[in-house]
This record gives structure tokens, sequence and C-alpha cells, in this order.
């Protein structure tokens, strides 16, 4: 299946359409590289894709973009316009050796708990993040603050979880980050 537009004629012509287009086929083209799987739609609000690599690890990659205005208008609604761009890459991990963690950034709330919790520390890599997890310090972690260093100091990681052998990866961006996630394959 193929990514689609399900723009209205009006719209096929805007620069916020086009830029959509391309960023949902620079994803399709990605993608298709591994001989995986794609599908979704776009128009000039919006985007929801999902791919699904199977080699050399499968993997599930869905991005989502919204844009809210409340008159309507995306033309000339700039200062009321509301922004969500989500990526969110998961696989499963049969991985005995790495308990169930979450890293997110810090919250006010946080500053209470970091000195009374032993489960609950600072990341190394950003001291705008924290990790959770059931005892010491997952290697699982050491590797994914290696390979995602350059997104957790631009912040564009939002939430990385570790439950019931399946890691989510979050992240709120604009960008593909192709190059990261390829370096996620060799985990």
């Amino acid at each position: 299946m193929k990514i689609k537009p399900n723009a209205s004629s009006t719209e096929l012509t805007s620069p916020f359409f086009k830029r959509n287009e391309v960023f949902c086929q620079e994803f399709e083209a990605f993608i298709t590289k591994y001989n995986g799987k794609v599908k979704g739609n776009y128009n000039v609000w919006s985007y929801l894709i999902l791919g699904q690599i199977s080699e050399p690890k499968k993997w599930n990659l869905i991005y989502k973009k919204s844009t809210f205005t409340s008159s309507g208008n995306l033309w000339f609604s700039s200062k009321d316009q509301s922004l969500l761009i989500v990526a969110e890459w998961t696989t499963q991990r049969i991985d005995t050796q790495n308990s169930e963690f979450e890293i997110r950034k810090k919250r006010i709330t946080d500053l209470l708990q970091l000195k009374l919790n032993n489960k609950t520390a600072t990341l190394p890599i950003s001291e705008k993040y924290i990790y959770k997890s059931n005892g010491t310090k997952p290697a699982l972690i050491t590797k994914l603050e290696n390979i995602l260093k350059g997104l957790f100091q631009s912040e564009e990681v939002y939430r990385i979880t570790y439950k019931n052998n399946l890691l989510s990866i979050e992240l709120r961006s604009e960008k593909h980050h192709f190059n990261t996630f390829e370096s996620l394959l060799e985990l």
C-alpha cells in the first residue's frame, strides 16, 4: 500500500501541501529501501504515515503531524495555530538483561523524587532528562544514549520506554532522522 493524498483540489498547490508531500515521499522511499510496507495519508494540514520494516529486525515507524487553528484558515491564522508533530519508532526486544525503564524530560516534581528515590536518576548525556528503572541502569540505556546523543542534545527526544519487551522511542521533531534510525538497526 502507498501513502496517498487526501487533500481537496484547492489544497494541491499549497506550499504546506507540497512540504507534507515531500516529507511523505522521502519516508516511503526510505521504508522501500528496506523492502518494508507503508501506508498513510497526507494533506495541507496533516499527515499520518506508517511504515514497517522486517530486516534486519522488525521495526514500526509512525509519523504524525496535525495543524490546528481556531479560525480554520491556515493562511491567516499563524498567531492562534498549534502544531503536533510526533515520530514513534517501536520494536520488540526479547532481552532479559534489560529491565523495564523510562527516559523522559525532567519535570519540576522530579526534583524531590530524584533525592528520595534510587530508581530515578538524571541521564548523564543531558541534565534535562531522567530515567526510571527497577534497579541499576540497564545497558540498553547507555546504548540508546550513544545512538540518540544528538536528539537528546536538541531535546527532540520526548520519551523512551522499554516495557513488556517493547522498546518505544517517541520524538517531537519535523525531521525524519533516518541516519539515527539506521544506527538503531544495529542494536
